[in-house]
């Protein structure tokens, strides 16, 4: 579980920022303009994200290449 711990951190990450996004919601003002006050949580999240992937993915490959050299 150690070695997921970056990947599991970022993954937390992302659910809160989309979370934050969702439950503060947005709302059209008098003049028909969108108020997303929590719009970047929205990016954030998916750049959270994306480093979740990609560190899980790093960690994986990493793991699998020294356990097939450390013979």
């Amino acid at each position: 579980m150690k070695k997921y711990g970056i990947p599991i951190l970022f993954l937390a990450l992302s659910i809160l920022l989309f979370s934050i996004s969702a439950l503060v919601g947005s709302y059209i003002d008098a003049n028909g303009m969108l108020i997303e006050p929590a719009f970047f949580c929205i990016p954030l999240g998916y750049i959270a994200l994306a480093i979740a992937f990609l560190t899980a993915v790093y960690s994986f490959v990493k793991r699998r290449i020294l356990k097939k050299y450390s013979v």
